[in-house]
């Protein structure tokens, strides 16, 4: 018999606005979870007190008297707390449909080896939402088992880690296995790390119907106030993951690296300056071109870059 039960981790930290609908989400699931674990990290608005009103049985909440970047010493300790065998997690400002733990449960069942699973999502915007990029080879993995090289390879293909957090479940023991989010090591970034490690412990599965909404408008939004200055957190997994990789996952995880390091590059084109650290530690000969791109743009004037970074946003 396979154990699917579900808890669910929501960790909230100043999210008054959003974290009602969030809750009530993973409440209304057609497979409902064994608990919904919410952490209050250090929250200074009505978040708690919004919580708190809510009166399902089912719903634990927890406190963190110091806010931890990223949500991960949050994820952290709810981990350490939680009783169901899958943790599937939902950010405070997100939506899941109400089919999402089902559609989770009835992809585990198939594969029952995996301990990763993620289903596709929607991008929603004030005035437009957009399905979250799926290419062929993602899609292809609905009722079918793959391993590290197989999901490396399509990661570094599209371009994007096919797992976001508020899609996605593990199984506990995969993720104590895998070890803690990257809680005061970075303030972004940090989810990719932690799917990283967890996807090399165990096998993954996907299902290509979107079941959650990736809300980008939103209060206190990580990505909005925080600035990537400096190196991935996954960049240094990915370096001691090459010790025990097969030939073709070691060149899968120097082209994660540099793709990696390539993003945060990009998004420091509309800061003051780049950090020589990115094109020092891209993987060589495959990151020569990415390297010259943001030894250009590091050299440039700080207004340049701007302009080009507005005239490729479109703004």
């Amino acid at each position: 018999m396979i154990d699917l039960s579900f808890s669910v981790v929501i960790p909230v930290h100043n999210k008054a606005r959003h974290v009602a609908a969030s809750v009530a989400s993973a409440l209304q699931q057609t497979r409902p979870a064994e608990e919904i674990i919410i952490i209050d990290d250090a929250s200074t608005d009505e978040s708690a007190a919004k919580v708190s009103r809510l009166t399902d049985p089912r719903i634990r909440m927890l406190f963190r008297d110091i806010p931890g970047p990223g949500g991960y010493a949050a994820r952290n300790l709810a981990i350490s707390e939680a009783n169901g065998n899958w943790i599937a997690f939902l950010d405070a400002d997100d939506i899941w449909h109400s089919s999402h733990l089902a559609d989770l449960a009835d992809a585990i069942a198939k594969v029952p080896q995996v301990g990763c699973a993620a289903t596709r999502y929607e991008h929603v915007f004030a005035d437009h939402r957009a399905p979250a990029k799926m290419t062929d080879a993602l899609a292809a993995v609905d009722g079918h088992a793959i391993d590290l090289e197989q999901i490396l390879d399509i990661w570094v293909h599209s371009g994007e880690c096919p797992i976001w957090t508020s899609a996605a479940a593990f199984r506990r023991d995969i993720l104590e296995k895998a070890g803690p989010f990257p809680d005061g090591k970075a303030v972004r970034g940090g989810d990719k790390d932690m799917w990283l490690r967890a996807l090399a412990h165990a096998p993954f599965t996907y299902v290509p119907r979107i079941s959650a909404e990736f809300h980008r408008d939103t209060d206190n939004k990580v990505s909005k106030t925080t600035q990537p200055d400096s190196i991935p957190v996954l960049v240094e997994t990915a370096r001691a993951m090459m010790a025990q990789a097969n030939p073709e996952e070691k060149l899968l995880l120097r082209k994660l690296i540099n793709q990696q390091i390539g993003l945060y590059a990009r998004f420091s084109f509309k800061s003051g300056s780049i950090s020589r650290q990115f094109a020092r530690n891209l993987c060589m000969p495959e990151g020569a071109g990415l390297f010259l791109m943001i030894e250009a743009a590091r050299l440039m004037p700080s207004a340049l870059r701007h302009r080009i970074y507005r005239t490729v946003k479109g703004t």
